[in-house]
């Protein structure tokens, strides 16, 4: 690929990387970053300070040593694109004028998305000689927007070898750094049988667990032998299903034949790092308004994205210059920060020369009124 001279009018941070297509082709992408601030009845502003673009992703949890009970604190925005727009929450959801209460509703809607759930405090249930008992939440002002706080869990062998890697564990595979599940008798099966007798007699000292915080209205917890959708409003790790599930089939087959090329059966959805109701098809144009319950202190908190978007203008030396419009794949509201950030992506067509690039208003873009 040639070298593209690239002139930002937007003000907004952008990056110009490489990757390689599901064919095995490579390709420029442009992926350009907003930060704006939360503004209640207004569109969001453009922050003062703009944060970086992430290389890669950012974990929180022990992801060197056991990382099945790690969770994403925020995904890298180096991807090759995404067919739809992730809505993402982060940081704490936050009781109305700061009263400490045992549980309350969140919801949370932008544009045509909207998603429930009930966020508790810390609780626990414990066993008894008639079986689990849930206990009452204790009181609190906010809950972490937290998958190791909702339902799931995994145990790793307690006694592994010495050096061995990884170290064996039974998990729940839709939330595998999550709390309040116990393996059954199919889950434990799966495991040789000197590493299953220890992971059985750990569970066996068991009397109490850290129950879910986070949960489906819907769909209470009540006690660890429960199969539930794990519930969450941010970033699903890699190798959590279902999104592990559509990365393809990485059977011997595919090493022999394909790899490092992506399987026949990747689903682009793979790069979709939002719950499967937290992505809006077709993308979102960056106008939406976005209401918040049961997430700031303020109460029920309405505003609107910030209705610019970045126009593109590309150039090559033979041929007439086009406009693009990047898509906008990825919208991440903090409550802690009170900022959202806005990640525009734009695959560059071969033997572009020239990009410039100037952030206008939605209401500016082609196909808008």
């Amino acid at each position: 690929m040639g070298v593209i001279h690239i002139e930002n009018h937007t003000g907004l941070p952008h990056l110009l990387y490489e990757k390689t297509t599901p064919a095995g082709v490579p390709m420029d992408i442009l992926v350009i970053r907003g930060t704006f601030d939360f503004a209640q009845g207004l569109a969001m502003p453009l922050s003062a300070d703009q944060s970086a673009i992430a290389l890669g992703d950012r974990f929180d949890g022990p992801i060197a040593t056991f990382p099945l009970q790690a969770v994403i604190a925020e995904e890298g925005d180096l991807l090759l694109g995404k067919p739809g727009t992730d809505v993402l929450l982060q940081g704490s959801a936050h009781s109305a004028e700061g009263q400490w209460r045992t549980n309350w509703p969140v919801e949370v809607q932008v544009g045509p998305l909207r998603k429930n759930l009930q966020v508790h405090g810390p609780r626990t249930v414990h066993k008894g000689l008639m079986g689990w008992t849930l206990s009452a939440p204790d009181k609190v002002e906010k809950v972490a927007l937290d998958y190791r706080l909702a339902f799931g869990g995994c145990f790793y062998d307690p006694e592994p070898s010495p050096g061995q890697t990884p170290i064996p564990s039974v998990s729940y595979p839709s939330n595998t750094a999550g709390c309040g599940w116990l393996p059954g008798a199919a889950e434990l099966n799966t495991l040789e049988a000197s590493v299953r007798q220890r992971i059985e007699a750990q569970i066996a000292q068991l009397d109490s667990l850290p129950a879910p915080q986070i949960e489906d209205p819907a769909h209470p917890y009540k006690a660890p032998s429960q199969r539930l959708q794990p519930v969450g409003l941010t970033a699903l790790a890699r190798w959590w299903q279902p999104r592990v599930g559509l990365q393809g089939t990485l059977d011997a087959q595919w090493l022999a034949e394909r790899y490092p090329l992506l399987p026949d059966d990747f689903d682009p959805r793979f790069y979709q790092s939002a719950p499967a109701d937290q992505v809006a098809v077709p993308y979102l144009t960056g106008d939406e308004s976005v209401r918040l319950k049961g997430c700031l202190s303020e109460g029920d908190y309405l505003m609107q994205l910030p209705g610019v978007a970045p126009l593109v203008v590309c150039e090559s030396t033979d041929a007439e210059p086009f406009v693009s419009v990047p898509v906008l794949d990825t919208l991440r509201l903090d409550l802690d920060q009170r900022q959202a950030v806005l990640l525009w992506r734009l695959p560059v067509t071969a033997g572009i020369s020239q990009i410039t690039m100037a952030l206008v208003g939605t209401a500016a873009l082609p196909g808008k009124a």
